[in-house]
């Protein structure tokens, strides 16, 4: 087995304090059932700057994203969503998921990297809000 180390600096993230509380709970109550996902939103949280919910955030919940996986040119658009919203709803990007997880507080042309499977992927936001 071949560790697999990212080479990209963490970009800046800045998260709502409504958002991070509510975040905050869910890793609270996921840190057993999904251990990986609670341990990679604990980091986030931890590394976020945090903001009135007022205030100009990067992408938060309940937004719209546009964001690209990999080089892929594919383009995809979707929303920010708790786990409360019905399973496979249409466009809907879970928090709990790997890609919903490296979403939040993300900006405008702003990428990450994450280890999935032994495999780097990773994420670049392009456009949010609306």
């Amino acid at each position: 087995m071949s560790l697999v180390f990212s080479f990209l600096p963490l970009p800046e993230i800045r998260i709502n304090s409504d958002d991070y509380n509510r975040v905050s709970i869910l890793v609270e109550r996921t840190v057993n059932s999904m251990p990986y996902v609670s341990a990679y939103l604990e980091r986030e949280l931890n590394r976020a700057d945090i903001c009135d919910p007022w205030d100009s955030a990067g992408v938060s919940m309940g937004h719209r994203v546009m964001f690209r996986l990999d080089d892929a040119p594919q383009v995809r658009l979707g929303r920010l969503a708790y786990p409360n919203r019905p399973l496979g709803e249409r466009g809907n990007v879970p928090i709990l998921g790997a890609v919903g997880a490296a979403l939040i507080g993300m900006h405008r042309d702003a990428t990450i990297e994450w280890v999935d499977d032994d495999r780097v992927r990773t994420l670049t936001v392009l456009d949010y809000g609306w």
